[in-house]
């Protein structure tokens, strides 16, 4: 991860069971934060508070208790239904409380560096929720963006794009998306455009350009698939958060190398 400089921060480096041990901790640590994110996914599109008030179950309406909600173990000691209406319970939620466990591990196991690790885990996590609800809504809620302005703020210590290269990246690609919506209407969704400014001032201007054309190239290939099967048509809008999310994460990873290989090819 070539765009983090090593910076003093906590480190793991006991060996033996207390190193197992920690690993353990992180992901349950990892399938608590996987199970907070999927009551962004789930109560942020209906406009419902994910602080206050108590989870519920979305067939009955019935409050859960806390012993209903413990990632991954609730969900089998329930036999995967409901305590209250037996309503089967998706598979959908241990998988990713499970994976978002696994995720953590590997993030600290690599990274070494606590605190990076887990700040890379909740821009990760941050990014499938926008995905999810963008995917299945259409939007792109405002909580998910100021949750990543405040992940990005944590990671510029580890960051060693300059400040003008951040500043240029807020508005390289964003501004341009923003006078075509005024030029044609519904063009790019204003959630799209702020996660291009959050994330430009994350990656600074060359690597957001490098992250927003790998978007565009997924998000064609997907609509000329769904068009090539008539799955779809053309002025039909297509979910692009996702797509957005993967190239940043591309661009953020490997960025680097991806230049490298380009400037080598072509320049």
């Amino acid at each position: 991860m070539s765009k983090y400089e090593t910076k003093p921060t906590i480190k793991i480096s006991m060996k033996g069971d207390m190193k197992m041990f920690l690993y353990v901790w992180f992901f349950i640590l990892g399938a608590v934060i996987g199970s907070f994110f999927q009551v962004c996914k789930d109560r942020l599109p209906l406009g419902l508070d994910i602080v206050k008030g108590r989870s519920f179950c979305f067939d009955c309406l019935h409050p859960l208790q806390w012993f209903d909600l413990i990632p991954i173990v609730s969900y089998v000691m329930l036999k995967g239904r409901c305590r209250y209406c037996h309503h089967r319970i998706s598979l959908f939620y241990p998988i990713f409380e499970m994976m978002s466990g696994f995720l953590l591990v590997l993030l600290v196991y690599y990274e070494s560096q606590v605190i990076k690790a887990i700040l890379l885990f909740l821009l990760i996590m941050d990014f499938i929720t926008i995905s999810l609800i963008d995917r299945q809504w259409q939007i792109i809620p405002d909580e998910m963006i100021i949750l990543e302005i405040f992940i990005v703020l944590g990671l510029m210590p580890y960051s060693d794009v300059s400040l003008w290269e951040c500043l240029i990246g807020i508005l390289i690609i964003s501004m341009p998306l923003l006078l075509l919506n005024f030029w044609i209407p519904d063009s790019f969704g204003g959630g799209d455009i702020k996660l291009l400014m959050v994330n430009g001032f994350m990656l600074g201007y060359i690597k957001i350009i490098l992250a927003f054309t790998i978007a565009v190239l997924l998000g064609g290939i997907y609509a000329s698939y769904l068009l090539f099967y008539k799955k779809t048509h053309r002025h039909h809008h297509i979910a692009f958060a996702g797509f957005l999310c993967v190239g940043i994460l591309i661009s953020l990873f490997f960025g680097e190398y991806i230049l490298y290989f380009y400037s080598y090819l072509f320049i």
